[in-house]
């Protein structure tokens, strides 16, 4: 009896060994550590500097909100104290992105200045809606 489980064990081994291979070696390809290219392969390339990227898209955010802020001041619908404390927060926002940028971003520190973007967007469309209806 324990010379076939010990032949059953080795036959199971024997068997597991070329599959457990497959799987690390898949495992690595998956992880990225695997230096052949996967075939079809749609990423784009890596930007040169993304630092250089990241900023310009936060800086081109918060100037496109700057110009809101200013069209709203102009037609009336933010009052000039409205319109300070949001331009106020934009630059906040840019000294964040510059300070965050020197050493390059983290993918925290890039999730926090999309959503301070994205949060000061929305504070500028509500206070201008909400000029309008004060009208």
């Amino acid at each position: 009896m324990r010379v076939l489980a010990i032949g059953m064990f080795l036959v199971a081994v024997t068997a597991a060994a070329p599959a457990s291979a497959q799987l690390s070696r898949a495992m690595r390809e998956f992880s990225g550590t695997s230096p052949a290219p996967i075939r079809g392969d749609i990423r784009l390339p890596a930007p040169l500097n993304p630092t250089v990227e990241r900023s310009a898209s936060v800086s081109r955010e918060v100037r496109d909100i700057r110009n809101d802020i200013r069209t709203g001041r102009e037609s009336g619908q933010l009052s000039r104290r409205e319109a300070r404390a949001l331009r106020r927060e934009g630059r906040r926002i840019e000294a964040a992105s510059a300070r965050y940028g020197r050493d390059g971003y983290s993918d925290a520190e890039i999730a926090m200045l999309r959503s301070r973007t994205e949060a000061l967007r929305s504070a500028t469309a509500a206070k201008r809606s909400q000029g309008l209806a004060g009208k």
